[in-house]
């Protein structure tokens, strides 16, 4: 499967009010270290996609649209592909990221990343985004965009009119508790998405670690797919195939470092309690989400997170989810 090509020249006016628009983000290259000595940015140019919604107008002038953006934000082992059902199916405009070191984010430098690193990188594409500059918006992140959501609302809690959290508590997490055995973490980080084939895909990630099915599932949800990279639309001189993953092991293994073991989430969670508790417990709707089938939410992280929030906190069991 093809990923779609990001067009900037596409006209909005013509857009259907549902279609999907990529942002004009190439394949980016592997992080060679700062342009010079004097580079001290470390924001990363995020890709993401977006619809006006099923009932929205033709135009992504941020004056069209009366109903609030949903910022979507993905988790581990994945992009804004995660999104795209939802995305076709919501009737409201909608802006799906693909993180740092995902999709077609470059990583930036892995020494740099950090939960504040992510949450600055959304805050660029906020205030340059039609649909989602000076205005609030609904914040979605499932699973590890969950926590990434808590940590953007404490930052930017004025930015934010509902925070939902997709199956994440707040509690510290160890680098040990990766649920991939034998996870190569060094190999993770060095991870180059691009490949000649897709049995060097295949190897690839092998060697890190990841079960051979959990690639196959990938490879079929269009995950891992044909990458055309010169111009965006042209074989390789020779006629031979390159393949791109929207999966970075790196992102896993750095956010397993940096955001899971660490106190981060609670943090967060304290920061947006205080901040309803000065303002007004409906300031922020909050929003929790838990399946009922494999969740990696803890009893007792979320019973700390009701004590916290208050009446300001919503949580919902799905059984079957």
């Amino acid at each position: 499967m093809k990923a779609p090509v990001a067009l900037a020249s596409l006209s909005l006016a013509a857009m259907s009010s549902s279609a999907l628009r990529f942002s004009p983000h190439a394949f980016p290259k592997a992080f060679s270290g700062p342009s010079s000595s004097s580079d001290t940015s470390n924001i990363v140019d995020l890709a993401y996609v977006e619809t006006l919604g099923t009932l929205g107008s033709n135009s992504l002038d941020s004056s069209s649209a009366a109903a609030p953006t949903t910022l979507l934000i993905h988790g581990l082992d994945s992009s804004s592909h995660t999104w795209r059902v939802v995305q076709q199916s919501l009737s409201t405009p909608s802006v799906a990221i693909d993180c740092r070191g995902c999709g077609r984010s470059a990583l930036g430098d892995p020494k740099l990343f950090s939960p504040e690193a992510i949450v600055h990188d959304v805050k660029k594409l906020v205030d340059c985004h039609p649909l989602l500059k000076d205005r609030k918006f609904v914040l979605v992140g499932h699973s590890m965009g969950g926590r990434v959501g808590m940590c953007y609302t404490a930052t930017y809690p004025d930015d934010v009119s509902a925070l939902v959290v997709e199956d994440m508590d707040a509690r510290r997490r160890s680098v040990s508790s990766n649920f991939i055995p034998d996870f190569d973490i060094q190999k993770a980080i060095a991870f180059d998405r691009l490949h000649d084939s897709l049995d060097s895909v295949r190897k690839a990630f092998a060697d890190i670690g990841y079960p051979a099915d959990m690639l196959e599932k990938w490879i079929g949800e269009g995950r891992v797919y044909e990458a055309n990279v010169d111009n965006e639309t042209k074989e390789r001189a020779d006629g031979s195939k390159l393949y791109w993953s929207d999966v970075n092991p790196a992102f896993r293994a750095l956010c397993y470092e940096t955001i899971f073991d660490s106190n981060c989430g609670t943090k967060s969670w304290a920061t947006i309690a205080d901040y309803l508790k000065k303002s007004g417990s409906n300031s922020i709707d909050i929003h929790l989400m838990i399946a009922g089938i494999g969740t990696v939410c803890d009893d007792t992280s979320i019973d700390d997170m009701r004590q916290a929030m208050g009446d300001g906190l919503t949580v919902k069991k799905y059984p079957q989810g």
